[in-house]
Formats: structure tokens, sequence, C-alpha cells
């Protein structure tokens, strides 16, 4: 292959480098107002930056250093490839844990950026020398940006990421050692390939678009994950708050059914319970002694019956307990416990009687009847003690 043919390749192959990064970039723009991403704003941005400096690289190889506008090309090519790095670092720190990457300040890496340009463009004697600078400042940005992203990625698909950021920097700090001999005038060493770099760095830089995509879609499952589980959590604060009772905090009338069938199938004790003189304890001390009085029966359940056993506030002052697998000598016992705590009151709150039915519920049983006749047991004692 001669000269004449290497040139013409070199040139097809820039500009196929240009147009593929067009693409990218107006995809990365149509895709930053669908996903609306910091991060792929700002590589929107960095693939149309980097698009710019490629195509200004192209033009110096096409027009050559004769031409007055060699200089503002060679520093828009500086700037163009550094801006490109730099967003790319940007928009990786928000695959990195937090804590992990570099906020980048927008105003004053634009003044930066622009002093690069101006500065490569004026200085570099020679093209070969422009893309030595370029090649140590590419590399060493996305190198920063795969290593933060590969040491703590934010979720498992942000590897593909660093991968890809690795793989480019490791392609553009290849380019070192090869350009370095023309800072003392030497030939630029050319292992064969050189005349492929534009080809090579498309496919890294596809390799970095497509690793991109694969990361992004890691954080928006990742943010899915998080907004599935703050929707239980919410279901689940919304399950209490219907099915528990807010002034006792015990269960309700609505959580009663499922805890009847679950002991259906071992038996159980069903106990109901009832408050004695209730509407006097609230005429003659007011309600609000009432609620806590209330309060301190269901506290002092909580304190006499297991943590399996369901205890709920039927309505007003009556109370049930479904207890899976106790007997009725051991239910008897513990509402014993519970009623004489509660004869003794306490500094603040008057002493409280309740009047209780127990009932055995067999396995296989019937709820609503065992209900019923626990209901009917507890009227029953109700109805002796007002006769004495």
């Amino acid at each position: 292959m001669g000269d004449a043919d290497l040139l013409l390749l070199r040139h097809w192959s820039l500009g196929a480098q240009v147009c593929t990064l067009a693409l990218l970039a107006g995809f990365f723009m149509v895709l930053s107002h669908v996903q609306r991403l910091a991060e792929v704003r700002l590589w929107a941005v960095a693939w149309g930056a980097n698009a710019v400096a490629v195509a200004a690289f192209f033009a110096v190889t096409l027009l050559g250093d004769s031409t007055l506008l060699w200089r503002p090309l060679i520093g828009l090519f500086a700037a163009g490839k550094t801006a490109f790095a730099a967003l790319l670092l940007a928009g990786a720190r928000y695959h990195a844990q937090p804590g992990m990457g570099i906020a980048v300040p927008v105003r004053p890496v634009a003044l930066l950026l622009l002093g690069w340009g101006a500065v490569v463009g004026l200085l570099v004697p020679a093209l070969e020398h422009g893309r030595l600078a370029q090649a140590l400042v590419v590399a060493t940005l996305v190198g920063i940006a795969a290593v933060t992203v590969l040491h703590r990625p934010r979720t498992p698909r942000s590897r593909w990421l660093g991968a890809a950021m690795a793989v480019e920097a490791v392609l553009f700090l290849h380019y070192v050692p090869l350009l370095a001999p023309s800072l003392w005038g030497a030939p630029v060493l050319d292992p064969g390939h050189f005349f492929l770099s534009a080809l090579l760095e498309t496919g890294a830089e596809a390799l970095v678009a497509l690793a991109s995509l694969v990361a992004l879609q890691g954080t928006v499952l990742a943010s899915l994950h998080h907004l599935n589980q703050e929707l239980e959590e919410s279901q689940a604060r919304l399950r209490h708050l219907i099915d528990v009772d807010p002034l006792t905090g015990l269960a309700n009338r609505r959580a009663l059914r499922p805890a009847l069938q679950l002991a259906r199938q071992t038996g159980a004790a069903i106990i109901v319970l009832d408050v004695d003189d209730f509407k006097a304890i609230n005429d003659t001390h007011g309600h609000l002694v009432g609620d806590e009085c209330l309060k301190r029966v269901a506290a002092i359940m909580r304190a006499c019956f297991r943590t399996q056993d369901g205890l709920f506030r039927w309505g007003g002052d009556e109370f049930l307990l479904v207890c899976p697998g106790m007997d009725l000598d051991a239910a008897w016992s513990r509402t014993a416990q519970l009623t004489r705590t509660l004869r003794n009151g306490d500094q603040f709150l008057p002493a409280l009687r309740l009047s209780a039915g127990i009932v055995a519920l067999a396995p296989g049983g019937e709820p609503d009847a065992a209900l019923r006749e626990a209901d009917t047991l507890m009227l029953a004692t109700k109805v002796s003690r007002r006769g004495h």
C-alpha cells in the first residue's frame, strides 16, 4: 500500500470517525430529553465536543500546516478533546459510590479549556506535539474516570463503563511513547497501525458509548428498585394505619379475620374482655383519663401474654385475644394476672375491673362460633357482677 493510499485511508477513517461521533452526540442529545439525568446531558456535550475536535484535526490533515487556520484548528482540537475527557469524567462520577466522584465546575473548566486550547494552538511547533499533549491529557482524565468507577461502582453494571473507559485510556496512553520522539525532532514511531488510529479510536469510543448505556440501565434499574422499596414501605405503613387501632396500638377488627383463620389450623384460646363501668370512668374522670385507661389495658395485655398472641381492640372498651396453641388453664391464668394488675390501679389512673369470657377453639373449629360463645360468657360475667 503506497503513501497516497495510506493518506486516503487515513482521511476516510477520520471522516468516518467524525460522522460516528456526530451520531453519538445526536443520540445522547435525544436521550437527554428522554432520560433527564445529569450524566446524560454531560455525555451529550462530551460527544459533541469530541466530534468538533476530530473534525478540526481532520481539517488540519486536509489543509496542512501552511494555512492560516492551522493554529486555531489545533487549539480547537486540543480544547474539544480535553472537554470530551473532562465531561466523561464528570459524567462517570454519577456511576461511582457517593463521595468517589469529582465535581467539575462548569465556568472554571470552560475557561481552563479555552486557555489550554489557546496555549496549544499558539505554542506547539508541529501537529505531533499537539497530539502528544492531548494523548497525555485524555489518558489521564479518562484513566481517573475508569479508576473512580471500577474502584467503587454504584451498580454492578457500572463496571462496564469503568472497563470501557480503561480501554480508552490505554489506547491514548500507548500513543505517548510513539509520539514522544517528535519532541527532539526524530520521526514518530509507527509500529504499522498508526494509519488505523482513527478507526481504533472510533471502536474504543463506541465501546464507551455502549458501556454508558449499560451503566445508565443499571442506574435506572437501581432507581426503580429504590422506588419500589419506598412504595412497599408506604404500603406497609398504610396497612399498619388501617389494621392498627391508633389509640392503643393494638390490632383492630380488620386484622382479626386473618388471625382467626391462622389460629384455626392449630387451635387457640379465644378471650373476650370488657372494662366494667367504663362509662362511669369517663363521666367521673373525663375522656382523656378514659383513653389512658384503655392504653394501660393494652400495655398490660402485652406484658401478660405472649408475642405470638393476637391482641385486638374489638371496639369501645372491649378487647379480644387470639392465643394459638394455648389451653384454657393457661388462658385463665394469664387473664387472672392481667385483672389483678389492673385492679391495683396506679398513681394517676383509677383501678379497673375486667369481665372475661374464654373458650377453646378446636383445630379446624368454627372461629365465629367461638367468638360468639366467648362474648356470651363475658356478658354473663358482667351481668352477674352487677347483681352483687
